[in-house]
């Protein structure tokens, strides 16, 4: 390898260390950006031409050869991808896909949550033969790692849901298609052959639901699934200093980040238009779509009630998922109007600020409704350890959203595969550590809560 080679492979290196495990708090307004905080991303471009083997494989559109030697096998967890899509994407796009509501509370509580359990060890068991296959919803799957909605997947990479579906696929879970995904659902469901679900919004307009579940059903998704945490848009404080809308607006501050991002930049620019073509009947009815988000609130049926919801569940004949609850009340009424499962859920922290973690009630709705359906959960997942934590609480598999779009933002299809295989990695190595052989193992027995917050010994602090 060439002197250049090995000097951009270090400055990419204490690039990365730079931002690790750093996360944005309360939104700021924008700060300036020096050039070189952007130098190792250009580096890396420039590299790829002159050179390097060690990125042979990336294109300019930020797609990745299947190559184990390459550049998503340097990603060792989540914060690695979540690192590398910072990278790639515009600060614009990067803070849509990392940023929360309001002050972040409950974005930084999800991951705070988990840290206020500790897991118990079985010592001396033969784990030579260890399995998390399990089954959601009458479906066997791999892992209990599903990929859930998240809408405008080609804004992060250009193959956007087909990348993640396909990737979903080979690793034999589920894909979960956004009626704000950028790519048809039917072109979602002949991506792979893996099981699909469906999410719904309630929209004003009954008719998109109507023929969203009709499509579906055409198409072979095996599940419908209703968000109900959205009468409104959250207030992502990101996006408005970001002048976040669509179609983007170019100004002298985006082209300066465009450049600074030659990957995303060259991608966007050759890359046929985003759209969302499974609610162009929305589009076409409004004037200005400039605010996708203040948009998106505009669409929102604010009076959908738990009588709508039913009238909704009636319409489709296999499993129906309520999406987006965190209290006990709203499980059992999902577990009258006929659900099949729920998913406890605070988005992510993009909507409610100061809602409760998924861990803080996950208890209480399996206790409420666990007889009667079947409960998953996302938000804030990024460890196996989260996840084996959900389980002993009693959900039956988790729903994962940023952690395979950072992947996504990475490297498209291999790197959501990547984010996959590190997670499903981690829980069998922690099965392992536990003594577990199989995910019915995964009991509330495994789960020790602490009892008070502990802190570092001066005398440890180096």
């Amino acid at each position: 390898m060439s002197t250049a080679a090995t000097w951009a492979d270090m400055v990419l290196l204490q690039h990365s260390k730079e931002y690790a495990y750093t996360r944005m708090s309360t939104p700021q307004l924008p700060q300036r950006t020096s050039v070189f905080d952007r130098l190792p991303n250009t580096i890396l471009i420039i590299h790829a031409f002159f050179g390097g083997d060690k990125y042979k494989g990336i294109s300019m559109a930020g797609s990745i050869t299947s190559d184990r030697s390459g550049p998503m096998s340097k990603a060792y967890n989540i914060e690695d991808l979540r690192i590398m899509a910072k990278r790639r994407l515009p600060k614009v796009i990067f803070d849509y896909l990392d940023g929360g509501a309001d002050d972040e509370v409950t974005l930084r509580n999800n991951r705070e949550a988990f840290s206020e359990y500790s897991l118990n060890s079985k010592m001396l068991v033969d784990v030579s033969d260890v399995s998390t296959v399990t089954t959601v919803l009458g479906e066997q799957i791999s892992s209990p790692l599903i990929l859930s909605s998240t809408g405008a997947n080609r804004m992060f990479h250009t193959d956007g849901e087909l990348a993640a579906a396909h990737a979903a696929s080979d690793a034999g879970t589920v894909f979960a298609t956004a009626s704000t995904a950028m790519t048809s659902l039917e072109d979602v469901a002949a991506a792979g052959t893996g099981p699909k679900w469906f999410q719904l919004y309630p929209w004003k307009d009954r008719g998109v639901m109507l023929e969203h579940m009709q499509r579906c059903k055409e198409a072979g998704y095996s599940a419908m699934m209703l968000t109900i945490d959205c009468a409104t848009s959250g207030n992502r404080e990101r996006d408005f200093y970001n002048g976040f809308g669509f179609p983007m607006k170019m100004t002298p501050r985006r082209i300066l980040d465009g450049i600074l991002h030659p990957a995303w930049t060259w991608s966007y620019l050759t890359s046929k238009p985003m759209s969302f073509p499974n609610i162009e009947s929305l589009f076409r009815d409004s004037d200005d779509t400039s605010s996708i988000v203040q948009w998106f609130g505009e669409q929102l049926d604010c009076s959908f009630n738990w009588r709508d919801a039913e009238e909704i569940r009636s319409k489709w004949e296999g499993p129906f998922i309520i999406k987006g609850l965190t209290t006990a009340d709203d499980a059992r009424n999902a577990a009258d109007i006929g659900a099949s499962a729920v998913v406890v859920s605070n988005h992510g922290g993009r909507q409610l600020d100061q809602a409760p973690s998924p861990l803080e009630v996950l208890p209480e709705v399996v206790e409420a409704v666990g007889d009667k359906l079947e409960v998953f959960a996302d938000s804030g997942f990024r460890r196996g350890t989260d996840v084996i934590k959900a389980l002993a609480m009693g959900a039956h598999a988790v729903l994962i959203g940023r952690p395979y779009l950072y992947g996504l933002s990475a490297g498209g299809r291999a790197g959501v595969a990547r984010a996959l295989e590190l997670l499903q990695t981690e829980i069998i190595r922690d099965m392992k550590l536990m003594g577990l052989c199989n995910v019915t193992e995964i009991t509330p027995d495994c789960l020790r809560k602490r009892t008070e917050q502990r802190t570092a010994s001066p005398s440890l602090i180096l």
